[in-house]
């Protein structure tokens, strides 16, 4: 985020404010997944280039002045301004995600919360092989503090560098000069490097932005703050240009953009330096990016960045229960409002030094709050187990052993009653777990085993586009599930779309997987082998939904008829190979993603509404699955798979 420190003797310029607001409500945009504005993500680029040129303006501006830059003076007004807010943030969503969180959600926070602390987010980011399109997929209440970690590391080399420079006598024009050359450097290190995470959360690889901002304040600082007070208008036209560019690339941009990793952040650096030189300058985007609201808008658009992600991440759809017009207007206003009271009673009174007034105390209570956000997550949060997290199935509706019949007299296989079901796969099954049980009028218990982003299989990573990936570290173990819930159940559900969908990495090597490879239809087969052994005991079928078509939305990761193809193939295989595996027919029940009907049906193109939903269980998938589960069970009789309330698993296997 882009900070407002600029020196007294430097002018205060309301249109750069105006840009702060242009950043912000971008941003806050693109995170709602409001699909008009697929590039809003690029406002994170624009506060990169305006932080550049305004704090190195202050550092030059100090330099001419006095002769030197305090950089204990610098430093503490950087703590000042950003570490008050960032730290109760952190607190406070560490302290609501041990109420509104699960385990599984909380150890991802434990650890987003110890990096946004240490200020080193972005790099955890990489590690941990975290692509930015996990943002929607997998969200946690912090991921967005990676943007902050690089400024901070950068607020702590430029000063250096400024200072370092001016002690082998370079003044303001070759300071800028170096400044650029930093910039073209950091341009060939993003084209250098191999990733899009790599270069997106890269502070090497994302420091060319902050830097054209550097070389701006450097190479026309002076003149644009004499500008400032001409009216030869014909200058202002530069802003209107770059309004519009800048404008057009958050509408038509994407993350699937990929020449954005090819340099072209750099090119977006500098459009928005053209667009801060347009704020200063006389001219309509001055008048425009001065208007008052905008202005306010920019001096709480810290605690906006801050606040919106936690905001948006627990106020979502399920729990509130909104369109998405509706919470997208209730997520705002609850954003704006935090951010108005962060700004009046957290940020301005530590800025303006009616709280921490003491040097001694101030940085005495720096280090309490660092080390109460570092410390305080890794007590109070739920810790990762190993390479899997234990993720306990939610319970969506349960259904009572009928009063004539106890448990233990008969097996659930053996009365032919489909009772309770348990669902595994990934976010279409929580999904249509859910549809399930509301359509089910108490008549089907079913249990959630399925989680966002997860495939049956249990891999490293799985690739969510060719260039992005998404560690799996969260995902449950499939079989633990299955097992814990085998003597409850009367049949096991999968409902995997696009997690199934995607390469991926295995546990045992390095390979990247492809989608209908032989290693990947190999994983598989042996995964429903264990799944009917694990199943042997109480003699229940495996249901698999087929996988319809999804609307491949740029906003999420969307499947292709390939892939889509190569994991229905190995469900029919199934259904083949085994008497007690059986496909689900879906896809006939649910109109094109893409035309009117279905996005109704399906709003962002993959997952029902939860009305259709529970019309669509009720009247048509709920029936479907019980005429299948009763043939299923019929072939499993008939063939010997099923004998005495138990799976020969032996005389499951169709004959060649």
């Amino acid at each position: 985020m882009a900070v407002d420190d600029r020196p007294r003797v430097l002018a205060h310029h309301p249109g750069l404010d105006g840009v702060r607001a242009v950043a912000v409500l971008a941003v806050l945009v693109f995170h709602a997944e409001q699909t008009w504005l697929p590039g809003g993500f690029l406002g994170v680029s624009l506060f990169f280039t305006l932080s550049g040129y305004l704090i190195v303006n202050l550092l030059v501006s100090e330099l001419e002045r006095s002769g030197t830059v305090s950089l204990r003076a610098f430093w503490a007004r950087r703590l000042r301004r950003l570490a008050p807010a960032a730290t109760v943030t952190i607190l406070a969503v560490v302290g609501l995600a041990s109420w509104l969180s699960s385990s599984l959600e909380q150890g991802r926070i434990r650890g987003d919360a110890v990096a946004a602390a240490s200020y080193v987010a972005n790099w955890r980011a990489i590690a941990a092989d975290n692509t930015y399109a996990e943002i929607f997929a997998n969200a946690s209440p912090l991921q967005h503090m990676w943007s902050l970690s690089i400024e901070e590391q950068l607020y702590l080399l430029v000063p250096i560098a400024v200072v370092v420079a001016a002690r082998f006598g370079l003044k303001r024009r070759g300071i800028g000069v170096l400044f650029a050359v930093g910039a073209a450097v950091s341009f060939a290190i993003a084209i250098a490097a191999d990733g899009f995470d790599r270069i997106y959360y890269g502070t090497d690889t994302r420091a060319s932005e902050l830097f054209v901002g550097a070389a701006l304040a450097c190479l026309l600082g002076p003149r644009l703050e004499r500008w400032a007070m001409s009216i030869n208008r014909p200058r202002a036209i530069v802003g209107p240009i770059a309004l519009v560019a800048f404008v057009s690339l958050c509408r038509f941009v994407d993350l699937d953009s990929t020449w954005l990793v090819s340099g072209g952040f750099t090119a977006v650096a500098l459009v928005s330096a053209v667009l801060c030189a347009g704020a200063i300058v006389p001219g309509v985007v001055r008048t425009l990016l001065s208007w008052r609201p905008l202005v306010y808008v920019g001096r709480i658009s810290y605690g906006l960045y801050l606040l919106h992600w936690p905001v948006y991440v627990w106020l979502d759809g399920d729990r509130l229960e909104l369109d998405p017009v509706p919470l997208f207007v209730v997520r705002l206003v609850v954003t704006f409002a935090l951010a108005a009271l962060s700004y009046r009673f957290v940020e301005m009174p530590v800025r303006q030094r009616t709280r921490l007034v003491e040097p001694r105390v101030a940085i005495t209570s720096f280090v309490a709050g660092v080390l109460a956000a570092v410390t305080i997550p890794l007590v109070v949060l739920a810790a990762p187990n190993g390479t899997t997290i234990d993720v306990v199935p939610e319970v969506l509706s349960t259904v009572a052993p009928s009063p004539e019949t106890s448990p233990d007299e008969s097996t659930p296989a053996e009365s032919s009653s489909l009772d309770n079901v348990l669902v595994i796969g990934d976010s279409s099954g929580e999904n249509v777990a859910l549809a399930l049980s509301n359509g089910a009028d108490g008549q089907l218990g079913v249990v959630s085993g399925a989680v966002i982003g997860c495939p049956l299989v249990d891999v490293s990573l799985v690739f969510l586009r060719i260039d992005q990936n998404q560690d799996t570290e969260y995902c449950p173990d499939n079989l633990l599930t299955i097992a814990d819930h085998v003597t409850d159940i009367d049949a096991l559900v999968i409902v995997v779309s696009v997690a199934n969908q995607w390469d991926y990495r295995p546990l045992d090597s390095d390979e990247r997987v492809a989608v209908g490879s032989e290693r990947y239809r190999a994983d598989l087969d042996q995964f429903i082998e264990k799944v009917n052994e694990v199943l042997a005991f109480s003699g229940v079928p495996v249901l698999v939904l087929e996988s319809p078509i999804v609307g491949d939305n740029p906003m999420m990761n969307g499947d292709t008829a390939e892939p889509r193809a190569a994991w229905n193939a190995v469900m029919r295989s199934w259904d083949e190979r085994w008497h007690s595996v059986a496909v689900v027919p879906y896809a006939d029940l649910l109109a094109d993603p893409t035309s009117d009907e279905g996005r109704i049906e399906r709003p962002d193109g993959t997952h029902l509404d939860a009305a259709f939903g529970e019309t669509l269980a009720r009247e048509s998938l709920i029936p479907r699955i019980r005429e299948v589960y009763e043939r299923t069970i019929d072939e499993m009789r008939s063939s010997g798979c099923l004998a005495d309330g138990r799976l020969v698993v032996s005389a499951c296997r169709v004959s060649s």
